[in-house]
């Protein structure tokens, strides 16, 4: 058995504010999933154990509460793998503002559960608001399986996850600055084709039938989500990969405030 000496993860577990979250079977399911990575050289720099301990850390330094709602909340759902890498994505999130608001870019980050996941103010005080969502495609541990977060009508795509937050939770029902931010959180359908894929009505290839040569492809933007009412105060949907917010991609609706 190969053993790793990793005084970065023993320092970082010593000088974590909150001991107890690190004794969750989450947390120490992560614990064993990073070593592992290292022993087989695979390795998520962006969402790993010793990340999340770094990120929950810094948010500790700026705002305690928040810190601490973050560690009551994966506690109560620590047998929960999927609603705790809810939190996660969250986390990871909230994070991101952190070095911005450093910089004076932006103001504050607030969390206020009744409205939505994250709200981020700008220096001129205006706002937005981030409601967050973790797609990760149900895989049974044999044989094949049939993902389609890509398409419309599944409840596993992106689109009806999408319009659950709206039509259940009555998110972007408000006249503001509201953005839906996806994390894609499995490497099978960590892609760009996968969201706009699903908003759009899907990606379309016209062919010459006498040359059986692509005239034009690309995605049908007709009947896309954004045409429907539930998503006339959605200002945009953000996205990104495997807890890299840093590279995320930003689709805005063209149909903002539309009355």
């Amino acid at each position: 058995m190969m053993i790793i000496v990793n005084d970065e993860v023993d320092f970082a577990e010593e000088s974590f504010y909150d001991s107890s979250l690190l004794k969750t079977e989450y947390m120490q399911r992560y614990r064993e999933r990073y070593y592992h990575g290292r022993q087989k050289r695979f390795f998520n720099p962006c969402r790993n154990y010793l990340s999340i301990i770094n990120y929950l850390n810094e948010i500790h330094q700026y705002q305690k509460t928040h810190a601490a709602s973050f560690s009551k909340r994966i506690k109560a759902q620590q047998k929960n793998w999927k609603e705790c890498e809810s939190i996660v994505s969250e986390i990871i999130v909230y994070h991101s503002y952190l070095r911005p608001m450093y910089e004076g870019l932006v103001s504050s980050i607030f969390l206020e559960a009744d409205e939505c996941d994250v709200i981020v103010e700008r220096c001129d005080g205006s706002k937005y608001y981030l409601e967050i969502f973790c797609i990760m495609p149900n895989l049974p541990e044999e044989g094949s399986a049939d993902i389609k977060t890509h398409t419309q009508e599944a409840f596993s795509s992106v689109r009806q996850k999408l319009l659950n937050k709206a039509n259940k939770q009555k998110q972007f029902q408000k006249e503001r600055e509201n953005f839906a931010v996806i994390e894609l959180n499995n490497h099978i359908i960590a892609n760009d084709f996968v969201v706009p894929a699903s908003l759009s009505d899907g990606y379309k290839i016209n062919i010459d039938r006498k040359t059986m040569q692509s005239v034009h492809e690309g995605y049908d933007w007709n009947n896309s989500v954004f045409e429907l009412p539930e998503t006339r105060f959605l200002k945009g949907i953000i996205w990104f990969h495997l807890g890299d917010y840093q590279y995320r991609e930003i689709l805005i609706n063209p149909y903002y405030g539309r009355k």
